[in-house]
């Protein structure tokens, strides 16, 4: 059987109960008893009912957003992570929000509705989209007029990112009337083409920001088409619309953090790539001067063989002249020899042509048809056709052509 240190064992069981989500960020109702504040800010106290008792811590950072002084005999419901505090063994909360029960309707509904939702998806990771640009021009922010929400967010953009057009659309963001206005400002947001939208609001109380948690804001963030983050409340806050949005920030200011870069950063940035590229050009330069010396000095050693050669050149193009030259020369005289050869027999034939055209001429007019009807002849036309044979006449009508007219006969 393995044997097993207390430390060992509680280790074990403090690592088990951190990473078993049943039991953490959950909440808790009791009453408060053996309440103190350690000087150092720290809350320890017992949290309590009939029937059981659980040792519960609130750090200083946690307890600076208390909307209450809590006091032994406190009903509250508080909002904790469960661990085991290994020094001593004990089972321990630990707090994050701390509120009197009467908002234990609240926490109710809110979970109620939480639970609703993420059944239909609404926070799903694979529905989230991610921001496009990683240097934002245009962000539009929803936050509280003249809040010290807005008033932060406008001094960290300066800071970090003063190139970027930041559009404020004033919003309530407490009270009954505030989820209707987000809604509203939202969509009229969403169709400006911002980079991304901030949703943000500074710290308060679970119901300061419970206006947050409304069901057609989540569903009005879920179907928006622009990248939106939310900075709500202190980094123990959670709402809906943060569980909704594409990225949720712990503050109002780590909303603008999470989307812009530092100008410091892409100023370094850029100079380092000044310097590297001035390293580049540098180094380069002189590769290529070294390079030109080099072929330089090639050139000036090979400038007597190109002379040479250009000379060589020169008296190969002077005897491929003069072989031309005498070459035309020759072809020159023997074109003119064919020509004259060329002219007399061309003449000789067009004499012969001549006569010959003569003869055929004589002939063509001796045997025209009018001509000879001029010695005497008649023709006989039949159908506008020449009888040439007795038989060949029908027995019907028929012209007799004379040189100077035509008469119509009928055979006996």
């Amino acid at each position: 059987m393995q044997e097993l240190t207390v430390s060992s064992l509680l280790r074990y069981l403090k690592t088990r109960l951190d990473n078993d989500s049943n039991i953490q960020k959950i909440y808790v109702v009791g009453e408060i008893s053996n309440y103190h504040r350690h000087f150092s800010g720290h809350l320890y106290f017992t949290l309590k009912d009939e029937k059981a008792a659980v040792n519960c811590v609130m750090f200083k950072s946690a307890a600076a957003s208390l909307s209450f002084e809590p006091k032994t005999g406190d009903k509250v419901i508080v909002y904790a992570n469960t661990s085991i505090f290994e020094a001593s063994g004990q089972l321990q909360l630990y707090v994050l929000k701390m509120n009197p029960q009467g908002l234990g309707d609240l926490y109710a509904r809110f979970e109620a509705l939480k639970k609703k939702l993420t059944q239909e998806g609404k926070f799903a990771q694979e529905h989230k989209i991610t921001m496009e640009k990683s240097y934002p021009d245009k962000i539009g922010v929803l936050v509280g007029d003249k809040s010290a929400a807005m008033s932060d967010i406008r001094i960290c953009f300066l800071r970090r990112w003063p190139l970027c057009k930041v559009d404020y659309y004033p919003v309530l963001v407490q009270g009954p009337d505030a989820p209707g206005d987000i809604i509203a400002k939202l969509k009229q947001a969403d169709k400006k083409g911002y980079d991304a939208i901030i949703l943000a609001r500074g710290g308060g109380s679970f119901e300061d920001l419970f206006c947050f948690n409304d069901e057609e804001l989540v569903n009005t963030i879920y179907g928006m088409e622009t990248f939106i983050v939310t900075g709500i409340g202190h980094e123990q806050d959670f709402s809906l619309a943060d569980f909704a949005a594409d990225l949720r920030a712990a503050t109002p200011t780590a909303a603008v953090e999470l989307i812009t870069p530092d100008i410091q950063d892409v100023i370094e940035l850029v100079e380092n790539y000044e310097e590297s590229l001035k390293t580049s050009l540098y180094e380069n330069y002189e590769r290529r001067v070294m390079e030109f010396d080099y072929i330089y000095k090639r050139l000036i050693n090979y400038r007597s063989r190109f002379v040479n050669i250009q000379n060589q050149i020169d008296a190969m193009i002077a005897a491929i002249e003069k072989d031309i030259r005498f070459m035309i020369s020759n072809d020159l005289n023997l074109i003119d020899h064919s020509m004259s050869t060329i002219a007399l027999k061309l003449n000789y034939r067009l004499n012969e042509a001549k006569l010959s055209f003569k003869r055929l001429n004589t002939l063509l007019k001796a045997y025209n048809c009018e001509n000879v009807l001029k010695r005497g002849y008649t023709m006989v036309l039949q159908d506008d056709k020449v009888i040439k044979n007795r038989n060949d006449l029908k027995n019907e009508e028929f012209e007799l052509k004379f040189h100077d007219g035509t008469l119509k006969a009928i055979p006996r």
